[in-house]
Protein backbone atom coordinates (compact mmCIF):
# COMPACT_ATOMS: atom_id res chain seq x y z
CA UNK A 1 0.00 0.00 0.00
CA UNK A 2 1.51 3.31 -1.05
CA UNK A 3 1.77 6.09 1.92
CA UNK A 4 -0.71 8.99 1.47
CA UNK A 5 1.30 12.63 2.01
CA UNK A 6 -0.50 15.38 3.00
CA UNK A 7 0.97 18.82 3.22
CA UNK A 8 0.81 21.13 6.72
CA UNK A 9 0.64 24.48 7.31
CA UNK A 10 1.74 25.74 10.38
CA UNK A 11 0.60 29.68 11.33
CA UNK A 12 2.11 31.78 14.53
CA UNK A 13 -0.33 34.41 15.64
CA UNK A 14 -0.59 37.21 18.45
CA UNK A 15 -3.46 36.99 19.96
CA UNK A 16 -5.35 40.08 20.42
CA UNK A 17 -7.71 40.59 23.42
CA UNK A 18 -8.71 42.35 26.78
CA UNK A 19 -6.25 41.77 29.79
CA UNK A 20 -8.96 40.09 30.95
CA UNK A 21 -9.35 37.41 28.62
CA UNK A 22 -6.13 35.35 29.12
CA UNK A 23 -6.87 34.89 32.91
CA UNK A 24 -10.69 34.17 32.31
CA UNK A 25 -8.94 31.55 29.44
CA UNK A 26 -6.88 29.92 32.20
CA UNK A 27 -9.71 29.79 35.02
CA UNK A 28 -12.66 28.16 31.76
CA UNK A 29 -9.65 26.09 30.54
CA UNK A 30 -9.25 24.40 33.99
CA UNK A 31 -13.03 24.19 34.46
CA UNK A 32 -13.10 22.24 31.34
CA UNK A 33 -10.21 20.02 32.64
CA UNK A 34 -12.84 18.70 35.77
CA UNK A 35 -15.41 17.82 33.49
CA UNK A 36 -15.84 13.95 32.97
CA UNK A 37 -15.95 14.37 29.15
CA UNK A 38 -13.35 17.12 28.03
CA UNK A 39 -15.06 16.85 24.66
CA UNK A 40 -17.68 18.69 22.76
CA UNK A 41 -19.32 19.18 19.88
CA UNK A 42 -20.10 22.89 18.87
CA UNK A 43 -22.00 24.63 16.23
CA UNK A 44 -19.82 27.21 14.51
CA UNK A 45 -21.44 29.23 11.52
CA UNK A 46 -23.63 26.38 10.67
CA UNK A 47 -21.03 23.64 11.07
CA UNK A 48 -20.09 20.92 13.61
CA UNK A 49 -16.87 21.20 15.62
CA UNK A 50 -15.56 18.37 17.75
CA UNK A 51 -13.29 20.54 20.59
CA UNK A 52 -11.19 18.71 22.59
CA UNK A 53 -9.05 20.32 25.56
CA UNK A 54 -5.95 18.21 26.56
CA UNK A 55 -4.00 19.08 29.76
CA UNK A 56 -1.72 21.63 30.43
CA UNK A 57 1.75 20.80 29.18
CA UNK A 58 4.98 23.03 29.73
CA UNK A 59 7.68 24.20 27.55
CA UNK A 60 10.35 26.12 28.72
CA UNK A 61 8.74 26.78 31.84
CA UNK A 62 5.61 27.93 30.27
CA UNK A 63 2.50 26.69 30.27
CA UNK A 64 1.00 25.43 27.00
CA UNK A 65 -2.60 24.53 26.47
CA UNK A 66 -3.16 22.02 23.59
CA UNK A 67 -6.82 22.29 21.48
CA UNK A 68 -7.35 19.71 18.94
CA UNK A 69 -10.54 20.12 16.41
CA UNK A 70 -12.20 18.64 13.88
CA UNK A 71 -14.57 20.65 11.60
CA UNK A 72 -16.66 19.19 9.72
CA UNK A 73 -16.96 19.05 6.17
CA UNK A 74 -19.64 19.05 4.06
CA UNK A 75 -18.24 17.55 0.83
CA UNK A 76 -17.18 14.50 1.90
CA UNK A 77 -20.79 12.31 1.36
CA UNK A 78 -19.59 9.29 0.01
CA UNK A 79 -18.24 5.91 0.44
CA UNK A 80 -16.63 3.74 -1.67
CA UNK A 81 -15.17 0.33 -1.30
CA UNK A 82 -12.43 -1.64 -3.33
CA UNK A 83 -15.44 -3.86 -4.69
CA UNK A 84 -17.02 -0.82 -6.43
CA UNK A 85 -19.81 -0.39 -4.38
CA UNK A 86 -20.54 3.63 -3.70
CA UNK A 87 -22.73 4.66 -1.04
CA UNK A 88 -23.28 7.31 1.72
CA UNK A 89 -22.02 8.13 4.90
CA UNK A 90 -23.94 6.45 7.29
CA UNK A 91 -24.68 9.14 10.38
CA UNK A 92 -23.85 8.96 13.81
CA UNK A 93 -20.76 7.55 12.63
CA UNK A 94 -19.21 10.81 14.17
CA UNK A 95 -17.60 13.98 12.13
CA UNK A 96 -15.81 13.68 8.73
CA UNK A 97 -13.61 16.81 8.19
CA UNK A 98 -10.47 18.81 8.90
CA UNK A 99 -8.29 18.15 11.74
CA UNK A 100 -6.90 21.36 13.67
CA UNK A 101 -3.92 21.35 16.20
CA UNK A 102 -3.32 25.03 18.69
CA UNK A 103 -1.06 24.78 21.31
CA UNK A 104 -2.34 28.47 23.36
CA UNK A 105 0.35 29.80 25.54
CA UNK A 106 -1.47 33.03 27.69
CA UNK A 107 1.97 34.50 28.76
CA UNK A 108 3.40 35.08 25.24
CA UNK A 109 -0.30 36.09 24.16
CA UNK A 110 0.12 33.29 21.31
CA UNK A 111 -1.60 30.56 20.25
CA UNK A 112 -0.08 28.11 17.51
CA UNK A 113 -1.88 26.33 15.09
CA UNK A 114 -1.29 23.48 12.07
CA UNK A 115 -3.29 21.66 10.19
CA UNK A 116 -3.71 19.14 7.25
CA UNK A 117 -6.58 20.91 6.02
CA UNK A 118 -7.26 24.12 4.46
CA UNK A 119 -5.33 26.82 5.36
CA UNK A 120 -6.94 29.68 4.63
CA UNK A 121 -9.33 28.51 7.62
CA UNK A 122 -6.76 28.34 10.19
CA UNK A 123 -6.93 31.70 11.32
CA UNK A 124 -10.96 31.74 11.52
CA UNK A 125 -10.76 28.44 13.42
CA UNK A 126 -8.43 29.60 15.83
CA UNK A 127 -10.52 32.88 16.65
CA UNK A 128 -14.01 31.04 17.23
CA UNK A 129 -12.03 28.42 19.34
CA UNK A 130 -10.33 31.25 21.87
CA UNK A 131 -13.99 32.92 21.48
CA UNK A 132 -15.27 29.51 23.25
CA UNK A 133 -13.04 30.12 26.18
CA UNK A 134 -14.29 33.86 26.69
CA UNK A 135 -16.48 35.10 29.33
CA UNK A 136 -17.60 38.14 27.57
CA UNK A 137 -18.77 37.55 24.12
CA UNK A 138 -19.24 40.93 23.20
CA UNK A 139 -15.21 41.72 23.78
CA UNK A 140 -13.80 40.36 20.20
CA UNK A 141 -10.92 38.27 20.17
CA UNK A 142 -8.28 38.64 17.15
CA UNK A 143 -5.60 36.75 15.64
CA UNK A 144 -2.21 38.45 13.87
CA UNK A 145 0.00 36.88 11.99
CA UNK A 146 3.25 36.75 13.81
CA UNK A 147 5.94 38.13 10.60
CA UNK A 148 9.66 36.62 10.79
CA UNK A 149 10.71 39.48 9.15
CA UNK A 150 10.02 43.62 9.28
CA UNK A 151 9.48 43.49 5.21
CA UNK A 152 5.66 44.68 5.81
CA UNK A 153 7.14 48.27 7.41
CA UNK A 154 9.45 48.74 4.13
CA UNK A 155 6.43 47.80 2.14
CA UNK A 156 4.50 51.62 2.99
CA UNK A 157 7.78 53.25 2.05
CA UNK A 158 7.89 52.28 -1.48
CA UNK A 159 6.24 55.27 -3.44
CA UNK A 160 6.65 54.17 -7.19
CA UNK A 161 5.63 50.39 -7.14
CA UNK A 162 6.59 48.66 -10.49
CA UNK A 163 5.58 45.18 -10.35
CA UNK A 164 4.50 42.45 -8.17
CA UNK A 165 4.72 38.42 -9.09
CA UNK A 166 3.53 35.90 -6.74
CA UNK A 167 2.80 32.09 -7.47
CA UNK A 168 -0.31 30.71 -5.72
CA UNK A 169 -1.56 27.26 -5.84
CA UNK A 170 -5.59 27.13 -7.14
CA UNK A 171 -7.21 25.28 -4.33
CA UNK A 172 -6.54 28.28 -2.56
CA UNK A 173 -9.06 30.36 -4.69
CA UNK A 174 -12.23 27.95 -4.64
CA UNK A 175 -13.04 29.06 -0.79
CA UNK A 176 -12.01 32.79 -0.68
CA UNK A 177 -13.14 35.24 2.07
CA UNK A 178 -15.16 38.17 2.05
CA UNK A 179 -12.81 40.35 2.93
CA UNK A 180 -10.16 38.97 0.52
CA UNK A 181 -8.63 41.79 -2.37
CA UNK A 182 -11.00 42.35 -5.40
CA UNK A 183 -7.50 40.31 -7.50
CA UNK A 184 -8.03 37.64 -5.62
CA UNK A 185 -11.88 37.79 -5.96
CA UNK A 186 -11.39 37.44 -9.59
CA UNK A 187 -9.30 35.50 -9.89
CA UNK A 188 -11.35 32.68 -8.07
CA UNK A 189 -14.08 33.17 -10.06
CA UNK A 190 -12.18 32.82 -13.20
CA UNK A 191 -14.00 29.90 -15.64
CA UNK A 192 -10.30 28.36 -16.53
CA UNK A 193 -8.79 27.42 -13.74
CA UNK A 194 -8.02 23.86 -12.62
CA UNK A 195 -8.22 23.04 -9.63
CA UNK A 196 -4.89 21.10 -7.87
CA UNK A 197 -2.04 23.59 -9.79
CA UNK A 198 -0.38 26.41 -9.62
CA UNK A 199 -0.91 29.64 -10.59
CA UNK A 200 2.03 32.44 -11.40
CA UNK A 201 1.28 35.74 -11.92
CA UNK A 202 3.27 39.00 -12.84
CA UNK A 203 1.95 42.44 -12.68
CA UNK A 204 3.75 45.32 -14.33
CA UNK A 205 2.91 48.23 -12.44
CA UNK A 206 2.44 52.11 -14.07
CA UNK A 207 0.47 54.55 -12.04
CA UNK A 208 0.49 56.77 -15.76
CA UNK A 209 -1.68 53.74 -17.24
CA UNK A 210 -4.22 52.31 -15.77
CA UNK A 211 -3.45 48.52 -14.59
CA UNK A 212 -6.00 48.23 -12.24
CA UNK A 213 -3.67 48.31 -9.30
CA UNK A 214 -3.04 51.35 -7.21
CA UNK A 215 -0.15 51.55 -3.46
CA UNK A 216 -3.34 50.39 -1.62
CA UNK A 217 -4.17 47.62 -3.73
CA UNK A 218 -0.52 46.27 -3.69
CA UNK A 219 -0.22 46.16 0.48
CA UNK A 220 -3.87 44.68 0.51
CA UNK A 221 -2.75 41.76 -1.92
CA UNK A 222 0.70 41.70 -0.05
CA UNK A 223 -1.30 41.37 3.22
CA UNK A 224 -3.47 38.60 2.07
CA UNK A 225 -1.27 36.30 0.29
CA UNK A 226 1.18 36.22 3.45
CA UNK A 227 -1.38 34.49 5.20
CA UNK A 228 -1.77 31.54 2.96
CA UNK A 229 0.97 28.78 3.06
CA UNK A 230 -0.24 28.11 -0.57
CA UNK A 231 0.99 31.50 -1.56
CA UNK A 232 5.22 30.18 -2.40
CA UNK A 233 6.40 33.06 -4.24
CA UNK A 234 5.63 36.90 -3.34
CA UNK A 235 8.03 39.72 -4.24
CA UNK A 236 7.40 43.60 -4.78
CA UNK A 237 9.33 45.81 -6.87
CA UNK A 238 9.45 49.31 -6.29
CA UNK A 239 11.21 52.82 -6.00
CA UNK A 240 11.17 55.01 -2.24
CA UNK A 241 11.45 58.46 -2.07
CA UNK A 242 15.41 58.94 -3.01
CA UNK A 243 14.71 56.77 -6.39
CA UNK A 244 16.18 54.02 -5.00
CA UNK A 245 14.99 50.54 -6.49
CA UNK A 246 13.81 48.13 -3.49
CA UNK A 247 13.56 44.35 -3.92
CA UNK A 248 10.77 42.61 -1.37
CA UNK A 249 10.76 38.81 -1.11
CA UNK A 250 7.58 37.77 1.39
CA UNK A 251 8.15 34.17 0.19
CA UNK A 252 9.63 33.45 3.83
CA UNK A 253 8.10 35.65 5.91
CA UNK A 254 6.88 34.13 8.78
CA UNK A 255 7.90 33.62 12.50
CA UNK A 256 10.97 30.93 13.67
CA UNK A 257 11.67 29.60 17.00
CA UNK A 258 13.06 26.96 18.60
CA UNK A 259 10.94 27.22 21.36
CA UNK A 260 7.90 26.66 18.67
CA UNK A 261 9.53 23.99 17.26
CA UNK A 262 9.20 22.36 20.60
CA UNK A 263 5.47 23.52 21.11
CA UNK A 264 4.57 22.24 17.46
CA UNK A 265 6.60 18.90 17.75
CA UNK A 266 4.66 18.02 21.51
CA UNK A 267 1.50 17.60 19.69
Amino acid sequence: MSKLKKSITVRFFAIEAENSFFSEFISNYQANQNNDNQTRIINIRNKKHLVKASSCVQQSALDVFPVTIVRERNTWQTKATSDGKISSIAINQGIIGDPYFFSIIPELKVVIGFTSGPSVSLKSVGTSLLEQFSNNRTDKVKLELIPKEKEFSRLTEINDYSSLHFKIGTSSLSDVSENAPQLIKDLSSAPYLESNMQLALDFAIDEKEDTGLSKENVIEIVNYLSNHDDCTLLKVKGKNEDGSVVHLDFGNAFFNSEFFKLVVASN
